[in-house]
Parts: C-alpha cells; sequence; structure tokens
C-alpha cells in the first residue's frame, strides 16, 4: 500500500535549504515526501532553485505559506532572528513546521513559536539533525547502557582549524549535551568565548568553551575549539570526538558523522579494572538502531505523535546557548536551573 506523501515547502534556498533539506527528502524520503515549492526573500534565489530542481518558485514566503498544496514548511533561513515571523505565519496558515536550528535568536521568540503551535493543533520541530551522526548515537547508546556506572565527565568538543560561528555549530554541541545529560536539570555552567566581539559572542566568529554542571554533580565540558597542525591552523581533529569517565572506565570516541563509515572507526573503551588493557568497541553496537529526523518526523506527522525534536528541546539550547555567552561576558560562573 502506497503511503500519503507530505508536500513540503522550503523557505530560504541557501546551503541548508538546497544542499541539506532538498537533498535529503529527495534522495532518502521520496517515498514520504514530496518538495513541491519553494521560496526566498530574494525571489531570485528561489527562480534559481526552482529552475534546478524542477520546483515551482513561489512569490513570495508568505504566498508558498498560503500554498493549499503545501502540507509542511520547512524554514531554513539565516539568521535564526530570522526563524520567528516566518515560523509563526506557517503555523497561522495551518502548517505544520520544520524549523532549521538554532531555533530562534532569543528563547522568548521560542517561547512565542512553542506558544502558536499549541494554539494551531500543528507540529513544530527544530532540525538538530547532529543528533543522528553515528559517533553521538554510539555515544549516546553507551551511556544509556550503564556500561560507565556512575558517570563523572563528559565532553563533547568540535575541533577546527578555521574560527567560524559559535552560534551555528555550537548550537549542535549544547543539544548534544542536553541528551547525554539524561534528563538531569543543569544547576551550573561558566564559558569563556575567543571572540572579536566579547559583548556579543553569539553573533561573531571565533572559538568558545565552557563547562555545565548537573544536580547530581556530573561535569559536561563543551567547546569549539582550534587545532595546530604544523606551521598553520588547518582542519583537524583530536584523536577523539567525545570523551565519556565514568566509575569503571572512560570511553574514547572518534570523530564519525555517517552511519555507513561505522566500519572504519571505533569506540575506545579503557576499563577502570588494574592491568586491563584498552579495548576497541563496535561503533554501533549490537541492536542500535540509526534512524533519523525525516524518518521520525514522518510518523509523526502520520500518527499525531511527538516530533524528533520538540520545541522546547529546541528553546532549551537556545536558552543554554544564551547562558553560556551571559557567564562569558561577566566572566563569571552562574548558577541555573535548566
Amino acid at each position: 500500500m502506497a503511503q500519503t506523501l507530505i508536500r513540503v515547502g522550503i523557505v530560504g534556498c541557501g546551503n541548508a535549504g538546497r544542499s541539506i533539506h532538498l537533498r535529503i527528502l529527495r534522495s532518502l524520503h521520496a517515498s514520504r515526501y514530496q518538495v513541491t515549492c519553494c521560496a526566498d526573500t530574494a525571489r531570485e534565489k528561489a527562480v534559481e532553485l526552482a529552475a534546478a530542481a524542477g520546483l515551482r518558485a513561489a512569490a513570495s514566503p508568505g504566498a508558498l505559506m498560503a500554498d493549499p498544496e503545501v502540507d509542511l514548511v520547512v524554514i531554513a533561513t539565516r539568521p535564526p532572528r530570522t526563524h520567528r515571523d516566518l515560523a509563526l505565519a506557517a503555523l497561522a496558515a495551518g502548517k505544520h513546521v520544520v524549523v532549521e536550528k538554532p531555533m530562534a535568536g532569543t528563547a522568548a521568540e521560542c517561547d512565542e513559536m512553542i506558544a502558536a503551535a499549541a494554539a494551531a493543533g500543528r507540529l513544530l520541530a527544530v532540525h538538530h539533525n547532529r543528533r543522528w551522526d553515528a559517533d553521538f548515537l554510539a555515544v549516546r547508546h553507551a551511556v544509556e547502557s550503564g556500561i560507565f556506572g556512575e558517570i563523572r565527565l563528559v565532553r563533547n568538543e568540535y575541533t577546527t582549524g578555521f574560527a567560524g560561528s559559535p552560534y551555528d555549530w555550537g548550537i549542535h554541541i549544547i543539544d548534544q549535551t542536553m541528551v547525554l545529560g539524561r534528563g538531569r536539570r543543569f544547576v551550573e555552567l561558566t564559558a569563556a568565548f575567543c571572540s572579536p566581539h566579547p559583548d556579543r559572542p553569539a553573533d561573531s566568529e571565533g572559538f568558545f568553551t565552557g563547562r555545565l554542571r548537573t544536580e547530581d554533580g556530573v561535569l559536561h565540558d563543551v567547546g569549539m575549539l582550534p587545532v595546530f597542525n604544523g606551521n598553520a591552523f588547518r582542519p583537524g581533529r583530536l584523536p577523539w570526538r567525545f570523551m565519556v569517565a565514568g566509575e569503571r572506565g572512560v570511553l574514547y570516541q572518534e570523530w564519525c558523522q555517517r552511519p555507513e563509515d561505522a566500519l572504519a572507526k571505533q569506540s575506545h573503551f579503557q576499563s577502570a579494572a588494574p592491568g586491563t588493557a584498552l579495548a576497541d568497541l563496535p561503533l554501533i553496537t549490537s541492536g542500535l538502531a540509526v534512524p533519523d529526523f525525516y524518518g521520525e518526523l514522518y510518523e509523526a506527522v502520520r500518527d499525531g505523535g511527538p516530533p524528533p525534536v520538540s520545541g522546547a528541546e529546541g528553546r532549551r539550547a537556545v536558552r543554554a546557548w544564551e547562558l553560556l555567552c551571559e557567564a562569558a561576558c561577566r566572566g563569571a560562573t552562574l548558577a541555573i536551573d535548566l
């Protein structure tokens, strides 16, 4: 029996709209979704993408949202402060909404979007796609398996040779950290930014590092850090992407985004038992399913279930980022309730 297609309109025809959302929907989910049209505030971009991809170019984002042949609006615009108004308009038009991360410019804007989705009875999902990276799935599975006993420290740090936007990549790291917190409240936070504009670290290029503590004392180190290779800053990697330390041992997880690369990458577990050698574990351990954002989203729309990443989860990551910025600007350790 054929599945019902969800008809999609994409707002924002730059890299995220074209190379991420359109590509994934067509290459992996053509039996579930049909991308029908696109729009952009710069209409020439929509016309260009429509011609290249065989879509209709809507006259404006508002026209796309009014289109009766659109069930789901994907908001892939930049910067994040553009998301609120577009999401509110799409929800008011009765559409389900996927919004690119970061969810919005502020937590207050996120609150408005969440309230609008509830009032409209429509689904609001945030595209935190790094939850489906193979390395993170492996670490999450290990954390939830109990292999560590009591966890003491989690390090989630992205290394690069380029000073990019901390908010753009940092929000992935924060969202992953919220998930690895396993429902615990975060009660303390400190941070430092290396940025040309320390008064507005979320808006400028640079690097950052931070530490969060949960209510049960687990430390979570986060950061986007430079790596020096040879005589210049170049794209580089630490030997590991994640590190988790507990009473029974330490896990080092290599960088690996795609499940198909899993055979070439591994998790390395060092037991705390005396005389135990470092052991290699399969990256995707037995019984670990590898889902994806749009696969879970389809089921949520079809069955009326929760989205793969809810507005509340997107809002929590944005609020954590606001607090990191505040701690960095004040040079202080903050007591928080997150």
